[in-house]
């Protein structure tokens, strides 16, 4: 495997993949990014020219495209949504929907971003969600818990560290209602994440920050040392509004109960799954409403309802992937 690093999560590195790295990359300019993808990575493809790349991302697999190889292009973000630039925005798009016609296969992590780029599914794209691996079958899942120090709930916020607008007055208005309650954070990111995650730390006594974390092999641990999980992104684009994050699974998993943003595709499916909360972060007033009515007859509901989900469908479908794998073959030329 090749992969371009950001020295981000290098704790979370596979250990039976061998790993060959291209280099650092930093968030900026695409162009120039492009170019530096170009450079690194046309050697290897061209030293192999029959193989199926599976190409992470857009710029990935437009390097596969301009160097004329067969891909799978895999999805979990359209990040070109973010553009503030109307022309620029629909250019990304139209070059995105070309990269996956012109892919094998095209592979979506989260059905709302089919849903926004089509009105009918193309036959070669599909969609894995970001379940749980297969060796959650192996693994017991927690009991569901059948009581909460209600003067004492911790809360938590695990990944990439982003989402400031949204953690911050959730925090500043957690601690207002009640100083016992717990805010804690797992994960790693670039430095205006740690930034703001330690000035909160250094505010609140009871807001502590744990660092990056392995996963799968950490989790459990994590998850057994808070109530509820805090998955209120911020709406700064439609990428966030159809997005499908593998907390969702994490969650289902643990049983823990979610927070999340109104006006998303994860609040529909939380909705859907009564699995969670659909809470404006971004209003302290609906905060502190939150917080009012929260009880523990509500979480033990909550938590319920996920504990009657099945774990297959937290985890990964092998028939999918199976459908997948025999799509690449009949119509690669291997």
């Amino acid at each position: 495997m090749y992969s371009f690093h950001r020295n981000w999560y290098n704790v979370n590195l596979p250990k039976d993949i061998e790993i060959h790295s291209l280099g650092e990359i930093t968030p900026g300019n695409y162009l120039s990014r492009l170019l530096y993808y170009l450079k690194k990575i046309r050697p290897i493809m061209k030293a192999n020219p029959h193989a199926v790349y599976y190409c992470y991302g857009l710029d990935m697999a437009f390097v596969a495209y301009l160097c004329c190889r067969q891909y799978v292009y895999e999805e979990s973000d359209l990040v070109y949504l973010s553009i503030k630039s109307s022309f620029a925005k629909k250019l990304m798009k139209y070059i995105d929907l070309f990269i996956q016609k012109k892919s094998i296969a095209t592979v979506f992590t989260s059905q709302g971003f089919v849903e926004y780029l089509y009105k009918i599914q193309p036959q070669n794209v599909f969609v894995l969600p970001n379940k749980l691996p297969s060796v959650y079958e192996t693994i017991p899942r927690p009991q569901p818990v059948s009581d909460f120090d209600m003067n004492k709930l911790r809360f938590a916020f695990v990944g990439l560290l982003r989402y400031e607008t949204t953690v911050t007055p959730f925090i500043d208005e957690l601690m207002k209602f009640n100083s016992n309650y717990e805010f804690h954070f797992w994960g790693d990111g670039g430095e205006k994440g740690k930034a703001y995650v330690n000035k909160l730390c250094e505010k609140y006594e009871n807001v502590q920050y744990h660092g990056p974390f392995r996963n799968p092999d950490d989790l459990p641990d994590i998850y057994s040392k808070f109530d509820i999980n805090f998955v209120c992104y911020e709406i700064i684009s439609d990428n966030e509004r159809t997005a499908e994050p593998n907390k969702l699974y994490e969650s289902l998993y643990y049983l823990k109960p979610m927070i999340v943003t109104p006006g998303t595709y994860l609040s529909r499916v939380v909705e859907r799954k009564g699995n969670g909360f659909v809470v404006d972060c971004h209003d302290k007033k609906s905060i502190h409403k939150f917080l009012e009515t929260l009880s523990q007859k509500m979480l033990i509901e909550k938590i319920q309802l996920i504990s009657n989900i099945p774990v297959k469908e937290i985890i990964d479908n092998k028939n999918d992937i199976d459908k997948l794998l025999t799509y690449v073959k009949q119509n690669s030329k291997l």
